[in-house]
């Protein structure tokens, strides 16, 4: 039943602008659920990438082309290393429920902050796609919403609604496959029943390809940042509840 719920959760939140890693951070403390390090975000993430290819279908093909391959390899740059380079560090931050509540409010600063943007680019150049692709490498601290922070990265930098939209989620591919990629040993290590796995994976691929309609479906009609009063409620009632949690402890 919990990796059902975590399922639900991630496929719902790895694509809505609210974090993924930061309501699973959340939920697997009030649940008192433990996986072996992030191995269940592993095999969740896994799930919702193949959503977006699903989702996504028809416009990945739009990218096989040599200039747009060379953009998404400059906008995978930032997280593949530092995914590369502070993989345990990360790991660690996932234990961290207090700092959760901290970027949760961070990720609805900026998507108010992309309410009303300038809107005149269709296309991304090397440059706009690495800053886009830092935007996404911040996402790795849970409670940084990966969606969020790439589609009001690329807004603020006039990229068009639709465009910044399937931007961000063709650039999730390489860094979702990655992530699953390096945490294979791991997973092949898992105490954790097949069965479990199984049941949190579809229950994420459903719900991520729920997710992302209703995604394009609030880009377009320019509500993004109003996910930003979620988020700070969201970090509000987390700290609360933390906070007197510990109250009640002592």
């Amino acid at each position: 039943m919990k990796q059902l719920i975590l399922g639900i959760v991630q496929g719902l939140t790895e694509f809505l602008p609210v974090s993924s890693s930061g309501h699973l951070v959340i939920l697997k403390h009030w649940l008192n659920f433990q996986s072996e390090g992030t191995i269940m975000e592993a095999i969740l993430h896994f799930a919702t990438l193949l959503a977006i290819i699903v989702f996504f279908r028809r416009k990945i093909l739009d990218y096989v082309t040599k200039e747009k391959i060379l953009i998404i390899i400059v906008g995978t740059i930032p997280i593949a290393l530092t995914g590369i380079l502070f993989k345990d560090e990360i790991k660690l931050l996932f234990n961290n429920y207090l700092l959760v509540t901290v970027t949760l409010s961070l990720t609805g600063l900026i998507l108010f902050l992309s309410r009303n943007p300038k809107e005149n680019k269709e296309e991304l150049d090397l440059k706009m796609a690495f800053i886009i692709g830092l935007a996404q490498a911040l996402a790795l601290t849970p409670g940084i919403s990966r969606s969020g922070f790439t589609v009001a990265t690329a807004l603020l930098l006039g990229v068009t609604r639709k465009k910044a939209f399937e931007f961000s989620f063709i650039l999730a591919i390489p860094a979702l496959l990655g992530a699953f990629i390096i945490n294979i040993p791991d997973i092949l290590e898992t105490n954790l029943e097949a069965l479990s796995l199984l049941t949190g994976a579809l229950a994420a691929f459903f719900s991520g390809l729920l997710a992302l309609w209703i995604f394009y479906k609030v880009i377009v009609k320019k509500d993004l940042y109003l996910f930003s009063y979620y988020l700070w409620v969201a970090s509000g009632v987390s700290l609360f509840l933390f906070l007197f949690s510990q109250i009640l402890r002592q």
